[in-house]
């Protein structure tokens, strides 16, 4: 046997490409790992949210049938509006879209109507519409004979533009008590609402807007 075959020949080792996982990769810094704990906590905290959004009270109203002449005169006026845009423009399409938007607005009235409130909201649904509102953004209410009005901050002008969320009560007023027991825990009544706090008078309007964005502009 030649030298040359007995000397040892250098180590072979395996390319870096096909070395198995183990021991081979780096482990990535917790800097550069992708942060899905608190994504996952956020979506966890709102699925608890939703499930402890109970209902407090429910019930359904229909208000079409209560005063039948003045229902038969709404549907003649929905009608004749639908002909007069068929006239205007005869197009399928625009009168279908004109007679969307036309049963959406009256979409509470025409078809029966389910208000549910709940620990975090108040609202209706029914066919084509519906409106839900939370309890944080509503300021006061109004007791009427036929509903109770969930009114916004009137003292200020976009409280005045925007519309209230009026509750019919059901036909005769039987769930009068229950419903108001429910707003009247949820909001405070107008005196209480418009009642100046720590002995300041309220003042809104235009020229309040100046004086917020005056501030705003001194603090940068």
């Amino acid at each position: 046997m030649s030298d040359n075959e007995k000397k040892p020949g250098p180590a072979r080792r395996r390319p870096s490409y096909l070395t198995g996982p183990a021991g081979s990769a780096r482990p990535v810094p917790a800097s550069a790992q992708p942060e899905t704990a608190p994504k996952a906590e956020k979506a966890r905290k709102e699925q608890e949210a939703v499930k402890e959004d109970r209902e407090l009270c429910t019930w359904k109203v229909w208000l079409l049938p209560r005063r039948p002449v003045i229902s038969a005169a709404v549907v003649m006026a929905l009608l004749t509006c639908v002909g007069l845009a068929y006239w205007a423009l005869p197009q399928p399409i625009f009168v279908v879209i004109i007679g969307i938007i036309l049963i959406n607005r009256l979409a509470p009235y025409l078809f029966p109507v389910k208000y549910v409130l709940t620990e975090e909201t108040a609202g209706y649904r029914t066919l084509l519409a519906r409106d839900v509102r939370e309890w944080r953004r509503i300021f006061t209410y109004y007791d009427c004979p036929d509903g109770v009005l969930l009114s916004n901050d009137t003292r200020t002008m976009r409280g005045r533009l925007r519309e209230g969320l009026f509750l019919y009560y059901e036909l005769g007023g039987t769930n009068r008590e229950e419903v108001l027991n429910v707003v009247k825990a949820k909001l405070k009544p107008p005196k209480e609402a418009m009642a100046p706090k720590e002995g300041r008078d309220f003042k809104g309007g235009v020229g309040s807007a100046v004086r917020r964005l005056r501030k705003l502009r001194g603090k940068e």
